[in-house]
C-alpha cells in the first residue's frame, strides 16, 4: 500500500509530503547546499512536483486518502469493538452497493496505474520487451496492462515487472537529474531508472538522445490516471506525425499530445479542488488550520502554473541547475519545499512566499504521521513507528515530547498520552484513542 520514490538512501513520499536526502548536511538554504547534494535535493524535488501537479498524482493521493478516511471511520463508527482485525481489508469494510464508488474503483485500479515496485533493481538489463495483457479489476471490468520484461545481466535471470507510474516518474526524475548533473552524479541501475529510455529505444529510438523530449512525454503522460499505457500511446504518435523532421516546439508537442490521450480524464482544476476538500478532511480542528491553509496555498499556485503554463516542468530542468536557473529559484519561492529530512532525520521546510503560519502547531511532520497511520491499517505485524529518530530530533524543539517503548511496539497508545507526538495527535484526532488494532497470530 505504502509507496516510496528513492534513489540509493534518498526518496520521496507520495501523497505525504515528505522527501529524504541522506547526507548530513544542512538543506535550510538552497544556496548553500553543495553541488552534488543539489542534484539529489533537485531529483526527490521533481517527484514532489509530479505528486501535486499531475492528474496521476492526485489520483494516487485521492486513493490513499480514500483508504485511510474509510478504515478510520469504519473502526470509530463499531465503537462495541476496541479491537481491529489488521491488515484493514477495503473490500469487507465498504458498501459495494453504493453506486459509481470511484473512490473503491481507483483503488481496485491503483496497483496497475502504479506498476510493480522498484526495490527491486538491477544495474544493466538486456533482452528488454513488453506486451500488453488485459486485467479484471472487478467482475468482467478489464484494463490493459503494460507488462516488460529482461534479462538482469549480472544474474542472467529473466524478470517481469508491470510498467506503470513508479517507473516513469523515476524515469522522468532521472532524466531531470542527469539533464543538468550528468557530470557529478553517475548513472543509475537501469531497473527502475532507465525504463522509459528503453522503451524509446525499442519503439522510437531517433529520439534516444533528445532528454527534455522524453521528460515532456513523462509528464505528458503522468497528466492521465494510467500513465503507462499512454506514454507507449504517446510515443507511437510522436513518431506518426515524425516530430524529429518537423521541428515542433515544446508548447506543440504539449497541446497536440494532450489532445491524443485527453479521453474521459476529469478537468485538472476540478480535481485538484476535490483533492484539497479530501486532504483537509484529514484535519478537523481549528489547531490544524496552519496545515490547511498551506495546502490551500501549494496546490491553488500549482494549478496556476499548470494551466497556464501547461509545460512548466520543462522550464525547470532547460534554463539550467536549479540555483542557476531563474524560474526554478522564483518556482520554489512560489511553492516552497515539502518536510525535507537529512541522514540524521532534523527537518526543515521552504515555506511558499506570502505563507506565514500563525501558531505553533504548524507541523509539517504531521503528514509523516499519517503514513505511520496507513501503516499501522494495512500492516501484518507490530513494528516500530517510522517516526521515532524524528521525534528524537524534535526534542529540540519539544522537549516534552516523549519518546519510549511504545514506540517500538504501539504507536497507537501515544494518543493516550498529556504531550502528544504527531501520531499520537493524528490517532487522538480521529477519535481512535480507545481503539488497538488485532494482528493475525
Amino acid at each position: 500500500m505504502e509507496q516510496q520514490l528513492d534513489l540509493g538512501k534518498c526518496y520521496y513520499k507520495p501523497s505525504f509530503f515528505n522527501m529524504k536526502i541522506d547526507l548530513p548536511i544542512d538543506l535550510d538554504n538552497l544556496n548553500e547546499i553543495p553541488v552534488g547534494a543539489m542534484g539529489l535535493y533537485y531529483h526527490e524535488y521533481i517527484h514532489f512536483i509530479q505528486d501535486i501537479s499531475t492528474i496521476y498524482g492526485l489520483m494516487n493521493i485521492s486513493t490513499i486518502n480514500y483508504y485511510i478516511q474509510s478504515c478510520a471511520h469504519y473502526i470509530e463508527k463499531n465503537k462495541s469493538k476496541k479491537e481491529f482485525d489488521v491488515p484493514v481489508e477495503l473490500e469487507k469494510i465498504i458498501d459495494r452497493s453504493i453506486e459509481n464508488d470511484k473512490g473503491l474503483l481507483n483503488f481496485y485500479l491503483r496497483p496497475i496505474y502504479i506498476g510493480s515496485s522498484i526495490k527491486d533493481k538491477s544495474k544493466n538489463i538486456s533482452d528488454f520487451n513488453y506486451h500488453f495483457e488485459p486485467y479484471e479489476f472487478d467482475k468482467d471490468k478489464f484494463i490493459d496492462k503494460v507488462m516488460i520484461s529482461f534479462t538482469d545481466v549480472a544474474t542472467n535471470l529473466k524478470k517481469e515487472f508491470c510498467f506503470g507510474g513508479n517507473h516513469i516518474t523515476e524515469g522522468m526524475a532521472y532524466l531531470c537529474e542527469q539533464y543538468n548533473y550528468s557530470d557529478i552524479l553517475p548513472k543509475a541501475d537501469e531497473y527502475p531508472y532507465l525504463i522509459v529510455q528503453k522503451i524509446i529505444e525499442k519503439d522510437y529510438p531517433e529520439i534516444i538522445e533528445d532528454k527534455i523530449l522524453i521528460i515532456a512525454l513523462c509528464d505528458i503522460s503522468l497528466m492521465t490516471y494510467h500513465p503507462a499505457f499512454n506514454f507507449i500511446k504517446l510515443v507511437k504518435f510522436i513518431k506518426q506525425i515524425d516530430i524529429v523532421n518537423n521541428n515542433y516546439s515544446i508548447e506543440e508537442i504539449y497541446s497536440f499530445c494532450h489532445s491524443h490521450i485527453k479521453g474521459n480524464h476529469v478537468d485538472f482544476s476540478i480535481l485538484v479542488e476535490n483533492i484539497k476538500i479530501e486532504i483537509k478532511r484529514n484535519f478537523n480542528a481549528y489547531y490544524f488550520n496552519d496545515i490547511t491553509d498551506w495546502i490551500d496555498i501549494i496546490f491553488d499556485r500549482i494549478k496556476i502554473f499548470r494551466n497556464e503554463i501547461p509545460s512548466f516542468i520543462i522550464d525547470l530542468v532547460y534554463h539550467g541547475k536549479p540555483t542557476e536557473n531563474d524560474f526554478f529559484l522564483k518556482f520554489h519561492a512560489s511553492m516552497g519545499s515539502p518536510l525535507v529530512l537529512n541522514a540524521d532525520d532534523f527537518g526543515t521546510i521552504s515555506l511558499p512566499f506570502n505563507f506565514n503560519p500563525t501558531t505553533n502547531n504548524y507541523n509539517p511532520g504531521i503528514f509523516l504521521a499519517i503514513s505511520q497511520v496507513l501503516k499501522i491499517f494495512y500492516q501484518t505485524k507490530p513494528s516500530s513507528c517510522d517516526l521515532k529518530e524524528y521525534c528524537l530530533k524534535s526534542k529540540l524543539q519539544h522537549p516534552n515530547l516523549n519518546v519510549d517503548e511504545k514506540c517500538d511496539t504501539s504507536p497507537w497508545e501515544k494518543a493516550r498520552e498529556k504531550d502528544l507526538c504527531p501520531v499520537g495527535q493524528i490517532w487522538h484526532h480521529w477519535a481512535l484513542k480507545d481503539f488497538s488494532p488485532k494482528f493475525k497470530k
